[in-house]
């Protein structure tokens, strides 16, 4: 098992000093979102320079529009190109949205027969992601509920990412949910972060809601997971001076090796 941070969490931030504060932290490595920085085309060469600070195990594909990586079918392939170039294991991604108007991306995601195949994925998994509930007249994504999104993926020879305060926003069990994803001998990644059912807010710090993330945590060690976990929490929840940046890190990282079962470096 690998703890992993997000580096959506900084996405305020020269590149190379999230991955430096990372590996201070002493997190195991990064999960490495796509964003529209990589409009830039030098950004990719940034990037790979920071693997001789940590390894990049994860990444994650686009979740809006990168106009140097074109539609989401193609950002979804560029993705897979970019992982087998920095030898990630994963690259997770987003169903798709309807009230993003994600209509050809439906068709296309509606057609394929096996994704691994499709996207010749080889030894890299493509892990779909559990997308949360938010209020409206109809839920935004399609397969906008797990247990579906589930059901999809082992037709369709996909891989879960666990999103936990995802689940969160449908006052679900995350523990419940969590051995749901572990039967399905197909979860490669769970991003942790809290949630608030009260305040509804979510990707929040560590301790910053309710979920029950120790007991999670508790029942992947008993369980035997050994993928990947991510702290994935809001660059909102995140202090703006180096020096409590790497506390909070820090914390974070001894935190989720303490209860996964991980030593912790004192």
């Amino acid at each position: 098992m690998k703890i992993l941070f997000s580096t959506g969490s900084l996405s305020h931030l020269p590149i190379k000093d999230v991955f430096t504060l990372a590996g201070k932290a002493g997190f195991d490595g990064c999960d490495l979102v796509i964003d529209k920085k990589f409009n830039d085309p030098q950004f990719k060469e940034s990037v790979i320079r920071c693997l001789d600070i940590l390894p990049v195990h994860s990444l994650h594909a686009p979740y809006e529009r990168i106009e140097a990586w074109g539609t989401e079918v193609q950002a979804l392939f560029r993705a897979m190109e970019l992982a087998r170039e920095v030898n990630a294991q994963v690259v997770t991604f987003h169903p798709p949205s309807w009230l993003a108007r994600e209509i050809s991306y439906y068709r296309w995601f509606r057609k394929v027969k096996d994704f691994q195949e499709e996207l010749r994925c080889g030894s890299v998994s493509l892990s779909i992601e559990n997308m949360p509930l938010i209020k409206l007249i109809l839920p935004p994504y399609f397969y906008n509920h797990f247990k579906k999104l589930i059901r999809f993926g082992r037709e369709r020879n996909l891989y879960f990412t666990f999103d936990i305060t995802h689940l969160g926003t449908y006052s679900c069990d995350i523990v419940s949910a969590f051995l749901i994803y572990s039967d399905t001998k197909r979860l490669k990644n769970v991003h942790v972060s809290d949630y608030s059912l009260w305040r509804e807010k979510s990707h929040l710090g560590l301790g910053r809601g309710e979920l029950p993330i120790v007991r999670l945590l508790n029942t992947m060690r008993k369980l035997g997971y050994d993928q990947f976990i991510t702290l994935e929490i809001s660059p909102h929840e995140m202090p703006r001076t180096t020096e409590w940046l790497l506390q909070v890190m820090s914390y974070a990282s001894s935190f989720l090796k303490l209860h996964s079962g991980r030593s912790v470096d004192l």
